[in-house]
């Protein structure tokens, strides 16, 4: 049997467990908010709101239902090892951090776009006291910052978790040339060599066939010289 070595992240841990970890969690918590979203969609005719805040929201809906369904190959693949899955898993894990980023730079470029006197007007409510004002002010800049980091660490987040997937579909990739190496054809005892064998039993041992060569003839043989 070959011995193949599990792949580590963070030091220590073996990839599949940090596989089955991230795909749980992509199942969980994108179901969650696909959810969340899609009930939001729902009761847009009962509570409408701005027509880029609605872009946004199918858009979030729609990527955290792709995220939900890609957890779910990657679960399965998991607990199954399946490379086929696992590799989807990792397929579909890369195009969703392509969209993630996509749409982040429009929600930001939206954010950033966005009035902000209209946003302040509707945070102070039409009050003058100055603690609402700077707090108002204040609340935006630190909104926008926290969109912006929020977004990035995601996206790192993903990055490795790409990463660590594409790490656990190389070791499938190994375990499965072990097995085969492991199957590979087994010479009985009883079948005679055709060639010495240092490690086999001397009774087994076939001499080659004497096809002979260039100077076995009589006339031709080392010290048999002829005047």
């Amino acid at each position: 049997m070959v011995y193949v070595r599990s792949h580590k992240f963070c030091c220590c841990f073996p990839v599949r467990f940090g596989v089955f970890v991230m795909s749980l969690a992509a199942l969980l918590l994108g179901g969650l908010v696909a959810i969340a979203g899609w009930i939001q969609v729902k009761n847009l005719p009962q509570h409408p709101i701005a027509k880029d805040d609605e872009h946004a929201l199918y858009i979030y809906a729609v990527m955290f239902s792709i995220l939900a369904l890609i957890g779910g190959f990657g679960f399965i693949g998991t607990l199954s090892k399946q490379r086929g899955l696992v590799s989807i898993f990792a397929t579909m894990l890369a195009f969703h951090l392509g969209f993630s980023i996509a749409t982040g730079i429009f929600a930001i470029y939206t954010l950033f776009k966005r009035n902000t006197d209209e946003a302040l007007f509707n945070c102070m409510n039409s009050s003058t006291d100055q603690t609402v004002v700077y707090s108002c002010h204040e609340g935006l800049k630190i909104l926008k910052i926290i969109v912006v980091v929020g977004y990035c660490v995601t996206w790192l987040i993903e990055l490795w978790g790409v990463l660590i997937v594409n790490s656990y579909v190389k070791q499938l990739k190994e375990e499965e040339m072990a097995n085969v190496l492991g199957n590979g054809p087994v010479i009985l005892p009883n079948a005679p060599m055709s060639h010495y064998d240092p490690n086999g039993p001397m009774s087994h041992y076939v001499p080659p066939p004497n096809n002979g060569y260039a100077f076995t003839q009589q006339g031709q043989a080392m010290g048999n010289q002829t005047y």
